[in-house]
């Protein structure tokens, strides 16, 4: 039974929505150089076991639709870990005296890699050959994964990247011109559980890097942060989570210094989240520079520090990294659960319709929401 997707490959016409009209400029800004596709499937012995494939598929209108999709999908993709190439020598030299020297990653796929940049390797047997070595490294972290395994050189907006993709085939029913039933199978795209790209534009401009690398981090554990450190041979760089609690903790010292009071404070802070989301929802990530040239345009007096300055060295923050949509709500919400209760709200209400006591710990709401307060009358 073969495998099918459709292709989001199309003239753009005059009232083309705005997810469509992305799509479709992203369709066109987007080069495939190589791409193939190999198989995995569960053996006999229970282990995954992989079927390759001997040439690499034509960058057909399907094909460049399919890869359209993947990379508009796989840059809104939030919880992504970040990493870079080990490097066992810098590792090494970083250890205390007496300090025993950690196992290190294998370097094979970067070698790999250089060899195939580098064209001392083709791109089929260099699939292949990592594809081998991925299912070595799913029988060592002991996860069963199977699907159709996507290799993906390709460039867009002058930027190469190597992306490695397992997608999922599912089943399901079609009608036929005769309006006949049959069974097909389809790529479902739009859950990349186990991916993993790499900038090789970045990674060769600047080697210091240490995101160049991104990868799904699944949400039970670590175990796809783990299989991905040890399959690419890498070391987890950037965090992004932690990168948004610094840009929170930066905004409130920032609002302290210039002793806003709680009206200017919530503004201000609402004009954070805005631009934040904004970026997140565009697929972007957000800037440092450019936060602070939008906030100091409306907000920064005379002889205020601008707030890309006020951060400085201090905080440890990016130049640029995603935003983190859970982190970020800790802009305009409180929000807390424990003991079976949840709590959120704006925070502009604090003080307003609902007050704390920190004496008696003490939450009291003043205009209890009608949908709530109806439920809590049902039950007195």
């Amino acid at each position: 039974m073969g495998i099918i997707f459709s292709s989001s490959r199309f003239k753009a016409p005059y009232n083309t929505s705005p997810f469509r009209l992305t799509l479709w400029l992203c369709d066109m800004s987007l080069d495939i150089d190589k791409i193939i596709l190999h198989s995995l499937r569960p053996g006999n012995d229970g282990q995954p076991h992989a079927d390759t494939r001997s040439q690499t598929l034509p960058a057909d209108e399907a094909v460049q639709g399919l890869m359209a999709e993947l990379h508009r999908i796989y840059n809104g993709k939030g919880g992504k870990g970040f990493g870079f190439f080990a490097d066992p020598e810098a590792a090494v030299a970083e250890l205390a005296d007496g300090e025993e020297a950690p196992k290190q990653p294998s370097p094979a796929f970067r070698i790999a890699l250089e060899q195939l940049l580098g064209e001392q390797a083709e791109f089929v047997p260099f699939s292949v050959n990592m594809t081998q070595l991925l299912v070595k490294n799913l029988v060592e972290h002991a996860l069963d994964e199977q699907g159709v395994l996507l290799f993906a050189k390709y460039n867009y907006v002058g930027v190469d990247y190597l992306l490695i993709a397992l997608l999922e085939g599912k089943e399901s029913v079609t009608v036929s011109e005769a309006l006949e039933l049959r069974h097909i199978q389809y790529l479902d795209i739009g859950k990349l559980n186990l991916v993993a790209r790499i900038d090789l534009t970045e990674w060769k401009t600047q080697p210091e890097s240490r995101r160049y690398i991104t990868f799904s981090k699944g949400r039970v554990g670590r175990k796809l942060g783990d299989f991905f450190m040890d399959y690419l041979g890498a070391r987890e760089g950037m965090d992004a989570k932690i990168q948004n609690k610094g840009l929170l903790q930066a905004v409130d010292d920032y609002c302290d210094s210039r002793e806003l009071d709680p009206a200017e404070r919530n503004d201000y802070k609402k004009q954070v989240f805005k631009y934040c989301t904004e970026q997140a929802s565009a697929g972007e990530e957000i800037e440092i520079k450019e936060l602070s040239a939008e906030l100091s345009a409306k907000e920064a007096g005379e002889g205020d520090l601008d707030f890309y300055s006020f951060i400085g060295q201090k905080y440890e923050l990016e130049e640029r990294f995603p935003a983190d949509r859970s982190t970020l709500r800790g802009l305009t919400k409180f929000v807390g659960s424990g003991g079976g209760l949840t709590l959120s709200f704006e925070q502009k209400l604090l003080n307003s319709r609902i007050f704390y006591d920190p004496q008696t710990d003490t939450l009291t709401i003043r205009g209890v929401p009608p949908n709530l307060k109806d439920q809590l009358l049902r039950q007195s």
